[in-house]
């Protein structure tokens, strides 16, 4: 049985150490998973990025 595509993709990552570390200790407060916390994190990112293009001429 094949499991049902969501439309992501699995990777593996390098990261430092600390940045590591504080992903992780933020994913374990918000009890979600890493992926998740990158994913939205990235997102706001490019949201913010949007934004500040806007504002400048």
């Amino acid at each position: 049985m094949r499991k049902k595509k969501r439309g992501y993709v699995r990777t593996t990552v390098s990261l430092p150490k600390d940045v590591w570390e504080e992903l992780r200790i933020e994913s374990i407060k918000k009890k979600t998973t890493m992926g998740e916390l990158i994913a939205k994190k990235l997102k706001e990112l490019k949201d913010l990025r949007s934004k500040l293009n806007m504002v400048d001429p």
